[in-house]
């Protein structure tokens, strides 16, 4: 296995983590991603619950927010790189999710996810020449099933190595999920910070690459 893809799986277990914190801990709100809120977003417009609207527009802020951000920081080519740098803002955000009381509105108390996400989704998109996301596992899931059928079909080296990567992303995300749901279930809204050493996990792979870039 490669450094990137290495650093690529292990971020993989870091998003399933903030999946299954979020879901668990935030009365069922998936903070990695924009699809739920955008449409609880329409939804309270038309109802004309203008306060939740504000709310969950804040939340869709912070999502575009991170996304911004990460771009700038890659097209300006400042150091650390990208992924590092995501690195860095999870960790910022456990700390900050952490503090956030459990009576606090889902929506707002997951606006640090939200942002942390975005970042994460942006510098870690691609890996070993596959497009795939460590955040969520619709698609993952979907190039795993398609690569185990054409592989079954054609027997291609390609679909094997589809295959394997796409499965790895996803067993590693699972993990995730299931030393977050530990974590929650034992500490609560702290439990946030078993995420933590999740994220040392890639480093030196990617301080490896970067050494061997310079």
């Amino acid at each position: 296995m490669d450094r990137e893809t290495w650093a690529h799986h292990a971020m993989a277990a870091a998003g399933g983590f903030f999946g299954v914190y979020a879901l668990l801990t935030r009365g069922g709100t998936f903070g990695s991603s924009e699809t739920s809120n955008l449409i609880y977003l329409v939804i309270a417009g038309l109802d004309g619950t203008w306060g939740s609207a504000l709310v969950r527009l804040g939340g869709t802020a912070c999502y575009i927010a991170g996304i911004v951000f990460t771009v700038l920081w890659r097209r300006c080519g400042r150091r650390p790189r990208a992924q590092i740098l995501s690195i860095a803002v999870d960790a910022a955000a456990c700390l900050v999710l952490a503090r956030i009381p459990a009576e606090t509105d889902p929506i707002l108390a997951l606006y640090p996810m939200f942002f942390a996400t975005a970042v994460q989704w942006v510098s870690y998109s691609r890996a070993a020449g596959y497009n795939c996301a460590t955040i969520f596992s619709t698609n993952n899931l979907r190039q795993f099933a398609e690569g185990i059928t054409e592989y079954l079909c054609t027997r291609e080296a390609e679909q094997l190595r589809k295959l394997k990567f796409y499965g790895g992303t996803l067993a590693w995300f699972h993990l995730g999920v299931a030393w977050g749901w530990w974590c929650t279930g034992r500490w609560g809204i702290s439990g946030i910070y078993g995420c933590l050493p999740l994220l040392t996990v890639p480093l030196p792979a990617l301080f490896s690459k970067e050494k061997t870039k310079a």
